[in-house]
């Protein structure tokens, strides 16, 4: 195994550049932790805007019937259901940097503009009616508040597609994820047959699990440690999940 740290390394690519105003997408880049995460957004957001080089006025250019043409443009052309979301998410993810800096006053990608695509037929839970499963990831998409969107998404994902019990995912870690070849591998220290067992995530979940690892470090908590924390507001909050 290699890189344990392969949801957050901090390798910058493209640089970094002073302000947000001046180069926005370098600016955005250079907010990301992980060199997976930071390659997946530049290359969604250079498909889209169909340049990486951004100007603020750019930006400010895009309204909602842009980002839906680009969803139905690449729907039209066949591609992934998985990926057309996973589009939609950096651009979402962008646009909400862009609106915090002040580069605009509101998300043209907003999940209340813009909606997703159901998941692919193949993907389908172990032992839920796959119709009950939508309805859970949709109730997750309409939270309001990021990090408990990102975090019940990431957790979701991982219940589902990773097929673990619940006490495996509220015991993981972040060190317990690694990466072998092409694949990202989460090893589970205890199990109940009483050994390690070493665990392949699909590439959604480790892009769900990368996107809740960013918003809890935007939001100030720690990238260390158990993945899933409490965010209750009592005495349990930002302790890890039970």
């Amino acid at each position: 195994m290699q890189d344990n740290n392969a949801l957050g390394s901090s390798a910058s690519t493209p640089a970094a550049v002073s302000s947000v105003h001046n180069d926005p997408l370098g600016r955005f880049l250079a907010g990301q932790l992980s060199d997976r995460t930071r390659r997946a957004y530049y290359t969604d957001l250079k498909e889209f805007f169909q340049s990486d080089r951004i100007s603020p006025e750019d930006v400010q250019n895009i309204t909602f019937d842009d980002i839906v043409d680009f969803r139905n443009g690449l729907a039209a052309i066949g591609r992934k259901r998985t990926t057309i979301n996973r589009k939609l998410s950096s651009l979402k993810a962008f646009f909400r940097t862009m609106v915090a800096a002040g580069v605009i006053e509101s998300n043209p990608a907003d999940k209340a503009l813009v909606r997703g695509y159901r998941l692919d037929e193949n993907f389908a839970g172990k032992a839920i009616d796959k119709q009950a499963l939508q309805q859970l990831f949709d109730v997750v998409a309409e939270e309001d508040d990021d990090l408990v969107r990102s975090r019940d998404t990431a957790l979701l994902q991982v219940l589902t597609f990773g097929g673990l019990r619940r006490s495996e995912v509220a015991n993981m870690s972040w060190g317990d994820l690694s990466q072998e070849g092409v694949f990202y591998v989460l090893t589970l220290p205890d199990t109940k047959s009483g050994g390690s067992q070493d665990v392949k995530l699909q590439p959604v979940v480790v892009h769900h699990l990368q996107e809740y690892r960013e918003t809890l470090r935007l939001n100030g908590y720690s990238t260390e440690g158990k993945i899933f924390i409490s965010l209750s507001r009592n005495q349990s909050h930002g302790k890890p999940l039970t």
